[in-house]
């Protein structure tokens, strides 16, 4: 299994003109740097300013350049750990989650820049489109992933080969049926799409309304007998519902021969795939409408005995180990009537999930951001991961449900109130929030019993020192003072053993 530190995603391209015979599917179409909805062949897109509060537009003055190219939205503040999209979910469903970049030199520059994408806590892949904008092309990448709440947040950040702006041009989510990739834990896994094919086909690219789900199905062709179907098949009848159409073409040879196909045509790192493949035999219903093969992947068997009917099959492996360049290997049973087929397939990488922040954490910290009037850019998506990328001011312990251990944004110009949701973060081990404009009470905090440090000093707040402060058991410092508190120490703070406490007459 690849590390996701070096994890590198395959980034897939399209024409520049590939979406325009798309309808709208259900789900979220946004075009990243639009202020209004954009309609283009019967394709809704809307914009993206309800779904994220950082950043700048741009536009691309290309001509016939479609409207979800033709601007985006870039991040130039490189103080900032990530920059994250938010867009409510239903709250244990699946989704596939596609971005979309073009570059188009909005920062007047030749290359588009490199950087991470982050999809919950986990760092999906890199983002390096220097190739397909090369050859005029926009590039996407498509990840599939369960939603643990209800919002899902798909980020950009910066890494050491980042030396522009980074950007977006187009952000979709459709959610899945619950039998789609239900081989996958998605409490633990996300998948990764690697490719998609129909195979004896070389048309465009096949997405909604052929696919319900807006996943793009790609023509592949190679030295192999083309066959076209005369029968009818019904998708529903595959977990992965495929569309139809992919069925309409496939690949095949004689009764005698092996049906070897390399796919996908790039090599591979490393890792576990989820791989499903799909067959239907092509003739006119009857008896002897059927094909018996097995099914070799680098020549380990995948699925012996196959029997292919004009209803269609479906087989895959959830979690299969692959490197290199790949060969399907089609042999057929010396009693088969006719040579093996193979309509598409499917090659989705396993990406393990890189943990979260505990959800209780996450309340915190979300109250916290609304609470104060400004907060950092960084302060959406996972608080504390991926590691390197948590909010600016936190800092985090290393668990799977990692928890926040310190919050500093000292003289950081916050203003607000800190909120009462702050007991929610019972790992927490200093508070320096001095030398800012927060207003309101100090709220009650008797539950942060890992609670050490604790700096409010120089602000504005009101109303009384609450008593919980002296409960804490492990508190060693509590600075208030130049505030406008009432500053009646409660009688268990006074002459509290180690502690430092420093407040205002």
């Amino acid at each position: 299994m690849v590390r996701l530190s070096v994890l590198t995603i395959f980034l897939l391209g399209f024409p520049l003109h590939i979406l325009a015979s798309l309808s709208p599917p259900q789900g979220f179409l946004i075009n990243c740097g639009s202020t209004e909805e954009k309609t283009y062949n019967d394709v809704t897109w809307i914009p993206d300013g309800d779904y994220i509060n950082v950043g700048n537009v741009s536009t691309i003055k290309f001509p016939d350049l479609m409207p979800m190219l033709a601007t985006l939205r870039y991040f130039p503040d490189m103080s900032a750990r990530k920059y994250c999209y938010m867009v409510p979910v239903t709250k244990g469903a699946n989704y596939l989650v596609r971005t979309t970049y073009y570059y188009g030199g909005f920062d007047a520059g030749d290359v588009p820049p490199v950087f991470d994408q982050i999809i919950e806590g986990t760092k999906w892949s890199l983002v390096d489109t220097r190739e397909n904008y090369a050859k005029d092309m926009a590039s996407y990448y498509e990840v599939i992933v369960g939603a643990t709440g209800r919002t899902l947040s798909v980020c950009l950040a910066r890494n050491e080969n980042t030396t522009s702006s980074p950007f977006i041009s187009a952000f979709e989510l459709m959610r899945l049926e619950d039998s789609v990739y239900n081989a996958t834990d998605f409490s633990m896994y996300a998948l990764s799409t690697i490719a998609r094919h129909r195979f004896g086909y070389d048309g465009p690219m096949v997405g909604y309304p052929d696919d319900q789900f807006n996943r793009y199905w790609e023509a592949y062709t190679d030295k192999n007998s083309v066959t076209t179907n005369k029968s009818n098949t019904t998708s529903v009848e595959f977990w992965n519902l495929p569309p139809d159409a992919v069925f309409s073409t496939g690949l095949t040879t004689s009764r005698v021969d092996n049906l070897t196909v390399q796919w996908p045509p790039m090599p591979l790192p490393p890792a576990d795939y989820y791989v499903a493949l799909y067959f239907q035999d092509d003739r006119s219903p009857s008896l002897f409408s059927w094909r018996t093969f097995d099914v070799l992947i680098n020549g380990e068997v995948f699925y012996k005995g196959l029997n292919v009917s004009t209803g269609g099959t479906m087989v895959y492996s959830a979690s299969w180990p692959l490197l290199g360049l790949t060969t399907i290997t089609l042999v057929p049973d010396v009693n088969s009537p006719i040579g093996p087929i193979i309509n598409a397939a499917e090659l989705l990488m396993v990406v393990p999930l890189g943990g979260r922040t505990h959800p209780r954490d996450v309340i915190g910290m979300m109250a916290l951001a609304k609470e104060f009037g400004k907060t950092p850019p960084d302060w959406s998506g996972d608080p504390c991961l991926p590691a390197g990328n948590s909010w600016t001011g936190l800092s985090c312990s290393e668990d799977n449900l990692a928890r926040v251990i310190s919050l500093n944004l000292t003289n950081y110009g916050l203003g607000g109130s800190i909120s009462e949701n702050i007991a929610n973060l019972t790992g927490i081990k200093s508070i320096w929030l001095p030398g800012n404009q927060i207003t309101g009470t100090i709220p009650e905090m008797g539950t942060l019993r890992q609670l050490a440090f604790l700096h409010l000093e120089n602000n504005q707040l009101t109303g009384s020192i609450p008593q919980s402060l002296g409960t804490l058991p492990k508190i060693q410092e509590i600075f208030i003072e130049n505030n406008n508190l009432d500053y009646t120490i409660p009688d268990n703070l006074k002459n509290k053993t180690g502690l430092v406490l420093q407040v205002s007459p």
